[in-house]
């Protein structure tokens, strides 16, 4: 199957900086990417889609001054968490529409 590659795979950061999470298809080309939080002992949480060339469009209770994401190509995409606070704590996960063939790619999981 394809395969998506986070980076990196673990931070920790001071309240009031900035982390930035790299999201890449490793072998397929993706038209879209999903990010995902998941919050400590709950479900997966959608916070936004991007596209290739267009801005990004955000969930309900998301946005792009806090969480700018980028995806400048079929192969990368870039989400940076704004001022982070101890609420933004738990795992980020990104996955990718594959163009080719329609179906999503989810990565390992990974967490600051």
């Amino acid at each position: 199957g394809a395969l998506v590659s986070q980076q990196p795979r673990r931070a920790v950061s001071k309240s009031g900086a900035s982390v930035t999470i790299e999201c890449r298809a490793l072998d397929f080309q993706a038209s879209s990417m999903f990010w995902y939080h998941q919050f400590p002992k709950r479900g997966l949480v959608l916070m936004a889609t991007s596209n290739v060339g267009s801005d990004a469009t955000y969930e309900q209770g998301y946005n792009k001054d806090k969480i700018p994401i980028s995806q400048p190509n079929v192969t990368f995409s870039s989400l940076t968490v704004t001022r982070v606070d101890p609420a933004d704590s738990g795992l980020y996960f990104c996955s990718a529409r594959d163009t080719a063939l329609g179906r999503d790619q989810r990565p390992r999981q990974e967490s600051w």
